[in-house]
């Protein structure tokens, strides 16, 4: 692999989280809980759409390449969709623990059990499109 598809690959598991023997998903949401809850506490509004556009963007790359490189798609040890997905679910809320963990397990159960067009978009979507944005969905 190519110094800048290992960085992608980097970037894809969250360097390393992806990794975790179990619950790979779950544990790649808690850099998006971190991140969303800096955002809502520390960004304005257009702050926080600006960073999290660019984060889907970096995510949408990162997993582009990192698929192409190893020959996969929606691989569980690619949680930058999950970092994303989680990032947007707390960005926007009112800053606190209690809102923060509801919108943690509400985003891990949508995650998880995938429904109406979520669902679709994980079952047809198209490569980092389909592995990325089911979980921005979700968020």
């Amino acid at each position: 692999m190519s110094l800048v598809d290992r960085l992608a690959a980097q970037l894809s598991i969250a360097f390393g989280i992806g990794l975790a023997p179990k619950a790979p998903g779950t544990f790649g949401s808690l850099p998006g809980l971190a991140l969303g809850l800096a955002l809502a506490v520390y960004a304005g509004l257009w702050t926080k759409i600006i960073c999290l556009a660019g984060l889907v963007l970096v995510a949408w790359w990162a997993i582009h390449r990192t698929e192409k490189a190893w020959q996969t798609h929606d691989d569980q040890r690619i949680v930058i969709d999950e970092v994303c997905g989680q990032a947007l679910a707390v960005a926007f809320l009112t800053p606190g623990w209690p809102s923060a963990l509801l919108a943690f397990g509400l985003f891990r159960l949508l995650d998880i059990k995938k429904p109406l067009l979520i669902g679709m978009i994980d079952a047809k979507g198209p490569g980092a499109f389909g592995t990325l944005f089911d979980d921005v969905l979700a968020g």
